[in-house]
């Protein structure tokens, strides 16, 4: 199978966020004469009334992609980045279309695949330095679809001493915003790549750090 990428458009044909897309270009890469339109269409993101009309609206977007398994466009996030992701597809955020973007993403696939091949993955937060953790909850979902946000953390959250942990997720979950764990921990949140990184600490341990 080609290599597909599936670009967000806009006006004009502009590199723009889903909720701003009017039209998705899938570019195939060829042998010999590099990458090249293969399908263009309409598609739009309808105010929805519900989570579950806007995952029916992404959901028929995919059937629309036919084989592609990569998206790429200046945001995507939320549900529509939860329900690509559980999908099998590869999401990139880019700021520009350039010549060598489509290569660049292409490069970024196979480097992530050689570390996911030769490194197992973590099904619960590993060690950094003393007190300080991470876990790339994108990765173990993607490797584990059976295990929750809540199988993964739970149990260290309630039982581990710590002073820190990175969590690299797609959105942080939503049991996290609980009174159960806010009252408890303190979680700050910064895009990093296609997800966000979340970085919770327990609220005694604060001043512990900054000391």
């Amino acid at each position: 199978m080609k290599n597909n990428i599936a670009i967000l458009c806009g006006d004009k044909d502009t590199l723009c966020s889903l909720d701003e897309v009017q039209t998705i270009t899938i570019w195939e890469q060829q042998t010999l004469s590099g990458w090249q339109k293969r399908k263009i269409f309409p598609f739009q993101i309808a105010p929805a009334a519900s989570m579950e009309a806007l995952r029916n609206q992404i959901r028929n977007l995919i059937t629309m992609l036919d084989d592609c398994k990569i998206i790429a466009g200046l945001s995507i996030t939320g549900l529509a980045y939860h329900v690509f992701d559980r999908m099998g597809f590869r999401i990139f955020e880019i700021s520009a279309l350039q010549e060598d973007t489509f290569d660049k993403i292409l490069a970024d696939i196979r480097q992530s695949d050689d570390i996911s091949a030769a490194a197992p993955v973590p099904t619960a937060p590993v060690a950094l330095s003393d007190g300080v953790y991470h876990l790339d909850l994108i990765q173990l979902q993607e490797h584990f679809p059976d295990i929750s946000s809540k199988k993964a953390l739970q149990s260290f959250l309630h039982d581990t001493p710590f002073i820190r942990l990175n969590l690299l997720c797609s959105h942080l979950p939503l049991w996290l915003k609980t009174p159960e764990y806010t009252k408890e921990l303190s979680i700050r949140t910064k895009k990093y790549g296609n997800g966000i990184m979340a970085t919770i600490s327990k609220k005694t341990c604060i001043d512990i750090e900054r000391n």
